[in-house]
């Protein structure tokens, strides 16, 4: 992603095309319903995508963690599905539609949600 692309979604001044909520389904369900969305997402031509993973039952996630790419892996954040959709972004069925990631500014959900940025459909 490059330098203008990612400080307009660190200040929310992007628009989302698209949302997906991840809250209340399990680590599997939520895998395939992240690799069903992305791919529908990129095939319709979407850029931006908002995915909500939730912050998990910890109750120090009162407060708002302002963006940064290492908070997720803070040991007090212990939602799930927050920290496995990195790894789940990484992943070889899922790496060739994503440009980019970044945690979502707090009108759009902050510590629970993150932005995607999409490749261009060819």
């Amino acid at each position: 992603m490059d330098k203008r692309t990612r400080q307009r979604l660190v200040r929310g001044q992007i628009a989302i095309d698209a949302r997906l909520d991840l809250h209340g389904y399990g680590v599997e369900e939520a895998h395939v319903r992240l690799r069903g969305f992305l791919t529908q997402a990129r095939r319709q031509g979407l850029r931006t995508v908002l995915v909500i993973t939730g912050k998990g039952g910890s109750s120090t996630l009162a407060r708002h963690t302002l963006h940064g790419y290492e908070y997720h892996h803070a040991p007090e954040r212990s939602g799930r599905l927050r920290q496995l959709l990195p790894q789940w972004l990484a992943e070889a069925g899922l790496a060739e539609h994503v440009a980019g990631w970044q945690p979502a500014h707090p009108r759009h959900g902050g510590g629970g949600a993150f932005y995607i940025r999409l490749r261009r459909q060819r």
